[in-house]
């Protein structure tokens, strides 16, 4: 076996495969991360406010604790915000997704670890006091690493406050929130002890009376995410229409998926309970067409929508389960992206090259989304033959047919994306050597599809 194939195998293991290599393909993406902290941190805009992530990396915490940073969502998220002040991490950010980086927005661009830098100094001294600058995200949301509590902020028309420089200070009795430009007005005020059992204890009884909202301008919205079933993955209701329960009602139908792939789909299941942190939930209406959809700035987060019939009833695809196994797989390569460009290589050397427009897709794709289609597919496959076998009796809802006809449409998907990598992509030798290693998961797939097809 070749060092190409060793090391695609070592990244892309089969579905339903053993997944030992968890742990290690982790680890790897800790030390990638890691090595682009210490880039940024070198750069003189960034050394200050990373200062405390810096620290806590060269401490004394466990080397699990350190990797479950380096591997928190929200940390990620972080550093593909500091990618305009970083040529390193423009180089990176560029590599790994189709998405343009925004230009630095004072003060709050530079606080975007902000976030990660409160939960950690808080951490290491819960007598901690001082100032912190902090940055909402594009949703108006401030969230913090292993920390299931969120704050949401609102203009007082409703209108998130997106991408907004946030500052809290804590002195030895209370917790002030305020906009940046708002020096001595505060939007939140809490009690620290609140505050530090909130952001560092994760205590889910927070005490919402003790809570004051001053500014009336600005409306915050605190909320938690649900752990998820017996998984140690969580639901976040983030976008459903106020005054129904849509939002519990789509977090049980999320629950009842996972609880199913437990049962249903182990080998899978346990990969996403390693790779993904969060469902984020959304109610989009039906006209979007949008299901799920995951963000490579945002790895180990799936979204999921779950839109409404005009007689107020969940309205979803039947075979809704099997975008787990995508967007699972999404994930994946998002972070297998990442050691690949660690290690200086690439699938391809043209990866921004764009295709024309793919009838299937309507639109034109990234010669690096080309290449995530076939293993991002394959566990969608390999997770609707999985419930297909134990005839998909897990599911909160029936399924009397139409599988075959799905089935069949994901192999034929799989197998248009090989020729459009090999009408489009520009493969390096281990572009090469992971292009041979999804054919052979591909056929070994279609064996399995086939016999599960045939009359018993």
């Amino acid at each position: 076996m070749s060092n190409a194939d060793a090391g695609v195998r070592s990244l892309f293991n089969a579905p339903r495969s053993a997944t030992e290599s968890g742990c290690s393909l982790q680890c790897r993406v800790a030390a990638a991360h890691a090595g682009l902290l210490s880039s940024a941190a070198n750069c003189p805009e960034l050394a200050s406010a990373l200062g405390p992530i810096a620290a806590y990396l060269g401490g004394r915490a466990s080397p699990f604790k350190k990797r479950r940073l380096l591997c928190d969502p929200l940390f990620i998220q972080g550093l593909h915000a500091l990618s305009p002040y970083c040529s390193e991490l423009q180089t990176w950010h560029d590599r790994v997704t189709s998405s343009p980086s925004h230009p630095p927005i004072e003060r709050a661009g530079v606080a975007s670890m902000g976030n990660v830098a409160l939960s950690l100094l808080l951490g290491n001294d819960r007598r901690w006091c001082g100032r912190c600058d902090l940055c909402t995200d594009v949703l108006g949301r401030l969230g913090f690493p292993s920390c299931d509590w969120t704050l949401r902020l609102c203009t007082e028309m409703g209108a998130p406050l997106s991408s907004a420089a946030v500052s809290i200070t804590l002195d030895h009795d209370r917790a002030c929130w305020r906009l940046c430009d708002e020096t001595d007005h505060s939007f939140l005020v809490m009690a620290r002890d609140e505050c530090v059992r909130m952001l560092v204890d994760n205590d889910p009884a927070i005490d919402g009376r003790r809570l004051r909202f001053p500014d009336p301008a600005v409306r915050p919205w605190l909320s938690r995410a649900a752990r998820i079933a017996r998984s140690t993955v969580h639901y976040d209701p983030i976008g459903f229409a106020s005054g129904t329960d849509h939002a519990a009602v789509a977090g049980g139908l999320i629950a009842q998926v996972v609880d199913a792939m437990r049962r249903d789909a182990p080998a899978i299941y346990q990969e996403f309970c390693t790779y993904v942190r969060t469902v984020r939930g959304f109610e989009f209406p039906r006209s979007a067409a949008v299901g799920s959809f995951s963000d490579p700035t945002l790895p180990g987060v799936m979204n999921l929508s779950v839109a409404y019939t005009d007689d107020d009833e969940p309205c979803l695809d039947p075979f809704c389960f099997t975008w787990f196994g995508h967007e699972m797989g999404h994930t994946k390569d998002y972070l297998c992206d990442t050691i690949l460009y660690s290690q200086g290589e690439s699938l391809a050397t043209n990866w921004n090259v764009w295709s024309n427009p793919i009838p299937r897709y309507g639109r034109a794709l990234a010669v690096r989304t080309l290449l995530q289609i076939p293993y991002t597919h394959l566990y969608e496959w390999e997770l609707l033959m999985d419930f297909f076998e134990a005839e998909f009796r897990g599911l909160p809802w029936r399924i009397d047919h139409g599988a075959d006809a799905v089935g069949d449409d994901l192999e034929a998907e799989i197998e248009e994306s090989f020729a459009l990598i090999d009408e489009w992509a520009d493969l390096t030798p281990i572009g090469v050597a992971a292009l041979s290693h999804f054919h052979k998961m591909f056929d070994e797939s279609a064996k399995r599809w086939n016999q599960l097809r045939l009359p018993a």
